[in-house]
């Protein structure tokens, strides 16, 4: 059995690329989004590219906020570690 940092160095684990939650609160989140822009573009179907580039915009921050996060849960993950073992 592979230890958890050999799977990492392998590419075996990859936290960005874990699947979006499964939830109910989630799906239905997801379909109330689909909801409002198939609405917004039936009112403004001029507006495609710029819906799309706002989009693209929220993606990014969304990554961020993601990347962040985890870096915080593993710092956070890391001093329990250091706790555990200082004496």
């Amino acid at each position: 059995m592979k230890s958890f940092i050999e799977s990492l160095y392998y590419g075996e684990i990859s936290p960005c690329s874990m699947p979006v939650p499964n939830t109910k609160q989630y799906i239905d989140a997801q379909e109330e989004l689909n909801k409002y822009e198939t609405e917004f573009l039936t009112k403004y179907p001029d507006c495609k590219e710029l819906l799309e580039q706002y989009a693209d915009a929220i993606h990014i921050t969304a990554a961020c906020e993601g990347l962040q996060d985890f870096e915080r849960g593993f710092r956070l993950g890391a001093a329990f570690m250091l706790d555990i073992f200082k004496d």
